[in-house]
């Protein structure tokens, strides 16, 4: 019993003692005959980790850009693609007034009109009178269709050939106009047939 034991105990030696020796040529044959390629390799291989960082950093920030876009293209068309539910009407009044002014034009007079409702939208409506130059008159209507606001030229009417009484100039027109303005009506809760 006691020489199968020592058998076995040497049997395990030689093999414990083959293995350390396979893996040691192992190693010396990666570190001295491969030993060029594997650097090479690794250092290709660190190089293309470092790349694919910056890679996936530009890309991260390329979102977080587009994300920011998104977010203010969100706000934008949450504010300004839905009509008010109340207008600002002395606002808008002051506003057409400075684009009056700023274009050397003279407010004559503007009263209301009958409003129009339409599905979810009323339109308020306004008579509008100006007089001034030709030019100026078209470059007013200009300010009025670019400015921010609800409003719009629905209707226009230029008097030609006569000079308005107290015109400063014979160039003089009036231009009467039909200022629009829109703004969403609330709609009415849904019955509850529940």
């Amino acid at each position: 019993m006691d020489r199968h034991r020592a058998w076995s105990l040497r049997a395990i030696d030689v093999a414990g003692t083959l293995l350390v020796t396979v893996g040691l040529l192992g190693f010396l044959w990666l570190t001295v005959v491969r030993g060029d390629d594997a650097n090479t390799e690794i250092q290709e291989l660190t190089r293309t980790l470092v790349e694919a960082a910056r890679n996936v950093a530009t890309l991260r920030a390329t979102r977080d850009q587009q994300q920011a876009v998104l977010e203010e293209r969100r706000a934008e068309l949450a504010a300004g693609g839905q009509l008010p539910l109340q207008t600002p009407i002395e606002e808008y009044f002051q506003t057409l007034s400075r684009l009056a002014s700023d274009h050397r034009l003279r407010v004559v007079r503007h009263h209301p009109l009958t409003p129009r409702s339409y599905p979810g939208m009323l339109e308020q409506r306004y008579a509008y009178e100006v007089s001034g130059a030709i030019p100026d008159i078209a470059r007013f209507f200009k300010a009025v269709e670019d400015d921010d606001f609800w409003a719009d030229i629905s209707y226009l009417k230029i008097a030609g050939g006569d000079v308005p009484l107290g015109a400063a100039t014979p160039d003089e027109r009036t231009a009467l106009l039909t200022i629009s303005v829109f703004f969403a009506l609330p709609t009415e809760a849904a019955p509850d047939h529940g």
